[in-house]
């Protein structure tokens, strides 16, 4: 009767909280969270649905004439078998290219009478023919009466701020064409000091594309200047990087669809150089990017900072308010009083979150091809949607208990989030027995699908990178309530010896 009697008291406690935990305004961004999966997917949907109509206006055509287009076929064969695109652009393209034969990328400027200086100086005026702002110059030799020594070569040098610390004006004279140097300040220059005044015979300029980059970082247009005291300067040399020559290819993009795919053939020319074959919706795809989504955000983020809102106010909120000992004036015990706040909050999160993991699963799926939807219902569908949801509400089980606990035993909320936040940000780098101690973990062996490895990741991350096989089912479960019992525990320990003093907070 005692059992049942403390049953009823924390119900009735939570029926109570439920208006704190749903309604609270410090934790109302938690809706913002919950939906913005949602949202995005939506919007994705509607997106493709109003493209896929918009290319119906044009007409479908049949899959296998999408596929018969060969490269080098003419714009004239394709539209005669394919019919008028639904987009047809067209379009002149200006590249700057060096004529065949011609050398790019070390330009050399004889010096004409020959000029007595010790300070040579490069301005650079345009640094590339791309509009990339950064100037970059691999080498730059300076001869006198002796035609085979570079009288720059290791000479102190000086310039403009440098992209980069290993990228300074010393990298032009160190006879390397492997290294460079490379600004991006507003005046950009490069000076060499010779030592001592000699005769200036010729200069000698390699720039980005000697070293391997592309010739259109070129130096566009620059000049060369002398001077004996390093103070009036005399211009030798007005140059530029490369003999460029202005390339026009005609352009030309036709669209086709054949209510499932959009084809987009690039022609230039007349022939055609390229053939994209993309899904308007790709079932697949999609049920890969949500299982990332599902992963990296709502698991990751979402549940785990909405459950920070929401269960760290159940107990601080109420400090911070001063009416936590009308609670603890009230005929219940202390944990009785505990179990109320948790069922509360654990009510409210597993509603957000679960019902927004729902909620968006079945928006993903309301945008998809009926016949595919179909069969994946009759497949794996129903045990996906319940495996996504009943991930969703353990996080809520795992994670509230973590931050209820918390708003008992410290004020400051942000310090154990941000402790558990990057445990669980490293789960994958640690060694498989302690990653078995994070509730991210059990969380991860319930997906009903892996999410995708991120292929930009560096290399040493990916060595590092060792995630644990995932546990069964009923372990993740098991495992995620062996914690959460574990930390209520200390909760209940925390509550009992609790005493309210008002003037400690903030």
């Amino acid at each position: 009767m005692e059992y049942r009697s403390r049953l009823k008291q924390a119900w009735t406690i939570a029926k109570i909280e439920l208006g704190r935990a749903f309604f609270s305004k410090r934790a109302f961004w938690v809706y913002g969270l919950a939906l913005l999966p949602t949202i995005i997917f939506f919007f994705h949907g509607v997106q493709m649905k109003i493209r896929r109509q918009s290319l119906s206006s044009g007409g479908f055509v049949q899959p296998v004439l999408l596929e018969s287009a060969r490269e080098g076929e003419t714009a004239e064969a394709v539209i005669q078998r394919l019919g008028k695109p639904h987009w047809d652009f067209e379009y002149p393209r200006h590249r700057m290219v060096s004529p065949q034969g011609k050398a790019s990328g070390i330009t050399i400027h004889n010096i004409a009478p020959a000029l007595e200086a010790r300070y040579i100086r490069l301005n650079i005026r345009v640094p590339s023919y791309n509009g990339d702002p950064n100037a970059r110059i691999r080498e730059m030799e300076v001869y006198g009466g002796n035609d085979s020594v570079n009288l720059a070569l290791s000479r102190p040098a000086t310039g403009s701020a440098p992209c980069s610390a290993a990228e300074g004006p010393e990298k032009a004279f160190n006879g390397n064409a492997n290294d460079r140097w490379c600004s991006h300040a507003v005046d950009k220059y490069l000076q060499v000091d010779l030592g001592d005044i000699h005769e200036i015979k010729r200069v000698v300029i390699k720039h980005a594309s000697a070293g391997g980059e592309d010739e259109q970082l070129n130096t566009a247009f620059f000049d060369v200047q002398a001077s004996i005291d390093n103070k009036r300067f005399v211009r030798m040399v007005n140059g530029t990087g490369s003999r460029f020559i202005d390339e026009i290819t005609a352009v030309r993009t036709m669209h086709y669809s054949d209510g499932r795919r959009e084809a987009v053939f690039g022609f230039e020319d007349g022939k055609l150089v390229s053939k994209k074959i993309n899904m308007l919706m790709n079932f697949e795809e999609d049920r890969q990017i949500f299982a990332g989504i599902f992963q990296y955000f709502y698991l990751r983020l979402a549940i785990f900072f909405g459950c920070l809102g929401i269960f760290m106010n159940l107990f601080r909120g109420e400090m911070l308010d001063r009416t936590l000992h009308f609670w603890f004036l009230a005929p219940a015990r202390r944990e009785v009083l505990l179990a109320g706040k948790y069922g509360a909050g654990l009510i409210a999160s597993i509603v957000i979150f679960g019902g927004g993991a729902l909620l968006c699963f079945g928006v993903l799926l309301l945008m998809q091809n009926p016949a595919e939807v179909q069969a994946y219902w009759q497949a794996a569908g129903w045990a996906h949607a319940f495996w996504y949801t009943t991930a969703a509400a353990l996080g809520c089980v795992g994670y509230g208990s973590v931050f209820l606990a918390a708003g008992l035993l410290l004020r400051n909320p942000i310090l154990p989030a941000a402790v558990l936040l990057g445990w669980e940000a490293i789960n994958g780098f640690l060694p498989v027995m302690l990653q078995k101690l994070s509730v991210l973990y059990y969380l991860q062996s319930l997906c009903p699908v892996p999410a995708p490895v991120d292929k930009n990741m560096p290399a040493l991350l990916q060595l590092l990178l060792n995630p644990a096989a995932p546990a069964s089912h009923a372990g993740a479960i098991c495992g995620i309530i062996g914690v959460t019992a574990l930390v209520l525990w200390v909760a209940v320990l925390a509550i009992r010896r609790m005493e309210v003093s008002y003037s400690t907070e903030a």
